[in-house]
């Protein structure tokens, strides 16, 4: 058979990397402008282009621009691939915003092309997770195009581990031949040494847009008279290999650019926690219309050189910082609108002096943690609330813990009212605040002073810079930070807290280790004020485990990153006389929400929202807390050290600590939901029932702990969708209004009803 090339015209268009939203939006203009005039001169041209963001822009600021690319569609020399806001990250993005990635754009090119999407398309994103075979399937994808990873075959059966699977093309090149007409020689050789009769060659300037070359399209066109070469599209050439028998690879397609886990901790907290936020107004009952704007742009900044911590310090202070804050504002707004609708619908006449209206957004119990700053005697009567209680008389313990500020509003007792709530599966409860006389137990400080001993501050040498091109292990250990003081800061029926400080150079880390009252978990709270440089700072557990496996969480999957299975397992170790077993070390992998170490008993846990990069290395489980860099700092080039440090001075990290007997694997995605994600609580006051309104809060319930809440919307049409992710064996639950869901094993499965 004739080897055959397939050119696909594009241009890779980052909106924002080293250059702000403004100029990345000018660079769609120009680009566009350039590639619609060549493709007029050139009528064998085609071309093909992702992401619905730059589509929305131009139908916004050039409608005759717009129209011409849709003319250009419905003449089939245009196609439109991706089917996402933006070529997404897709090793550290939960599951919920790349299903929201498609939600947005694939609706939009049907509305507005008449084209549904079935290509992905990530051809720069720093790996890709293994379940993301079983997101693009539930959304309607077919087919893959990527570009980074370890060897692959060129074209290849991606199977996730539920069965789903796509049609996945590895780049074999790259993404665009803007380097010169070296480069282009150079790869059009690669191609053909190539053993593969059906290949893609991908054709255009990228990165900051540019499009088609003349130069080097009349390049093609003279190895057009002696080779089989075609302008074409992703779908003509998917269609004419279908029936090519095709390799099945299984797993992650990765890892790469591992620096970018950790690197530029405030963009992470920030996308967290603004995707929980809007996750939480879902299941509030909010319409998909009043949260659309939102989603869209938080989809925008999961772009793959935004969220990994790979733009210019201008792009994240100018564009990503406030785009987020937006996200946020909108769905504080709604939770608090609809918590206060239903709150105001109750009858909480027996509240004499106040009290809270707390609701769980969980399937299942739950102990919701309350705590803010409030009045601990607002009617001044001498004496603080110490009690919440039910509208049976129940009392429950209420402990005033220190407040934020070290004064009360006009010298009335203030402080930080903290509580520990047993909630029914999505429902709520109230509580009016009391003064009791029943004595509640203090909690102590033994299980913090216990764990205390087990943890300690790795600084690992590391100057990989800010994509961590050469990064695989944190194996260089420069020192442990020193523990100077140990603190009981706080005790008391409801939380105590073990605050200990440590140094390292000029360099502080202060940590409070909170037990909670009927919680197992302890939660980490970490300051740090951070000085050094070309160094990672992790926390270690030295966990006792022996030979342990080690494990992570993904987008709809779980990694096993270290088994008996893929190593062997160095027998014993003499020393000074005693023996000891060792299990390997693994080099730094990515995570989202949590990483555990398992023996056939026990389970050691990290839950985190927003650290996505840990480790096991001597026999210990390590989170990377901190990485600083410098802003896109790419070796070999010279620092800029106008641009700053990320990650340097004073933040903060807050985690979760977790030791299980007994757990079995697949339960874990729920556990750590279960901290991670908190009841809300909001203050109330007496009141008679008001009107019950038209948006009453949905109850779903079901104890099954290794299925999770994915997502529960509410679109405009009154129907509403959930998304479950089953972490086992095949497995049915109970859905109210729709009945018994079976969830085959491993499975991401949407309903709509």
């Amino acid at each position: 058979m004739r080897k055959k090339l397939y050119v696909i015209c594009n241009s890779h268009l980052d909106p924002v990397w080293l250059w702000n939203r403004s100029s990345g939006r000018s660079a769609w203009l120009n680009t566009m402008h350039s590639v619609t005039r060549i493709m007029d001169e050139n009528p064998d041209l085609k071309f093909t282009c992702s992401s619905s963001a730059l589509y929305r822009y131009i139908e916004e600021c050039d409608p005759a621009l717009f129209d011409r690319i849709a003319t250009l569609v419905n003449a089939g020399r245009w196609e439109i691939t991706g089917g996402w806001e933006v070529q997404s990250d897709v090793i550290l993005s939960r599951p919920e915003t790349l299903i929201h990635q498609a939600i947005t754009a694939k609706e939009y090119f049907r509305k507005k092309f008449g084209v549904d999407v079935k290509t992905g398309y990530c051809v720069d994103s720093f790996g890709h997770a293994a379940g993301l075979p079983k997101i693009l399937n539930a959304c309607g994808f077919t087919h893959y195009v990527y570009s980074r990873s370890q060897e692959t075959p060129g074209v290849f059966n991606w199977l996730a581990d539920d069965g789903s699977s796509v049609t996945a093309l590895h780049i074999l090149n790259s993404y665009g031949t803007g380097a010169g007409m070296d480069f282009l020689q150079l790869a059009f050789d690669k191609h053909l040494a190539s053993p593969l009769e059906h290949q893609t060659m991908f054709f255009g300037v990228g990165d900051h847009g540019g499009g088609i070359s003349r130069k080097e399209l009349a390049f093609i066109r003279e190895m057009q008279k002696s080779h089989d070469i075609v302008f074409s599209t992703l779908g003509e050439y998917f269609e004419a290999i279908k029936e090519l028998p095709l390799e099945t690879v299984t797993g992650e397609l990765g890892p790469v650019f591992r620096g970018c886990y950790s690197n530029c901790h405030e963009v992470k907290r920030k996308i967290a926690r603004a995707t929980r936020k809007l996750l939480t107004a879902e299941k509030l009952g909010v319409k998909a219309g009043e949260l659309q704007e939102a989603w869209i742009e938080l989809c925008f900044n999961h772009f793959h050189d935004i969220l990994p911590g790979t733009s210019i310090r201008e792009a994240y202070e100018k564009d990503v910082f406030p785009g987020i804050g937006m996200v946020e504002h909108t769905a504080d707004k709604l939770i608090d609108r609809q918590i206060f609708r239903h709150a105001g619908s109750l009858d909480t006449r027996y509240m004499s002096e106040g009290g809270v209206f707390c609701w769980n957004p969980h399937p299942f119990s739950h102990k919701t943690i309350m705590s803010f700053d409030g009045f601990a005697d607002p009617n001044r009567n001498n004496v603080y609330f110490n009690a919440l209680c039910d509208e049976k008389g129940n009392e429950y313990p209420l402990q005033l813990m220190p407040p934020a500020t070290g004064f009360g509003p006009c010298g009335v007792a203030w402080g930080r009212l903290t509580a520990v709530i047993d909630l029914p599966a999505m429902g709520e409860k109230t509580f009016a605040y009391k003064v009791t006389e029943k004595q509640f137990p203090e909690i102590g400080f033994d299980r913090q002073r216990a764990l205390l001993e087990k943890l300690n501050f790795d600084v690992c040498f590391d100057d990989s810079h800010t994509w961590g091109f050469t990064l695989t292990g944190c194996d260089a250990k420069l020192g442990e930070a020193e523990l100077v003081s140990v603190q009981e800061y706080a005790n008391g029926p409801v939380c105590s807290i073990l605050r200990a400080k440590y140094t390292y150079h000029t360099s502080t880390i202060i940590l409070d280790l909170c037990a909670y009252a009927g919680i197992a978990e302890i939660g980490a709270r970490i300051r740090l004020d951070w000085h050094e440089v070309r160094c990672a700072l992790k926390l270690a557990w030295d966990h006792g485990l022996a030979h342990p496996q080690f494990f992570t969480g993904g987008a709809a999957d779980t990694a096993a990153r270290l088994t008996q299975a893929n190593y062997d397992w160095p027998a014993v170790e003499w020393n000074n006389g005693k023996l000891l077993e060792k299990c390997p070390s693994t080099d730094e992998y990515s995570m989202i929400d949590w990483c555990a170490a398992r023996d056939d008993k026990s389970t050691a846990a990290f839950f985190a929202p927003d650290l996505h990069s840990c480790d096991h290395r001597d026999n210990r489980m390590r989170l990377t807390l901190n990485r600083p860099v410098m802003y896109a700092d790419h070796a070999p080039f010279a620092p800029n050290p106008l641009t700053g440090w990320m990650d340097m001075g004073n933040s903060e990290r807050v985690l979760w600590i977790a030791r299980y007997e007994n757990m079995p694997l697949c339960e874990l995605p729920h556990a750590a939901q279960n901290r991670l994600v908190n009841g809300e609580v909001r203050e109330v006051t007496a009141h008679e029932p008001g009107k019950m309104l038209p948006d009453e809060f949905f109850h779903l319930q079901f104890e099954c702990k290794q299925v999770v809440i994915q997502e529960l919307r509410y679109a405009e049409n009154g129907q509403k969708e959930l998304t479950l992710m089953n972490n086992g064996e095949k497995v049915s639950v109970d859905v109210p209004e729709v009945g018994k869901i079976t969830l085959p094993a491993f499975s991401l499965k949407t309903v709509i009803w």
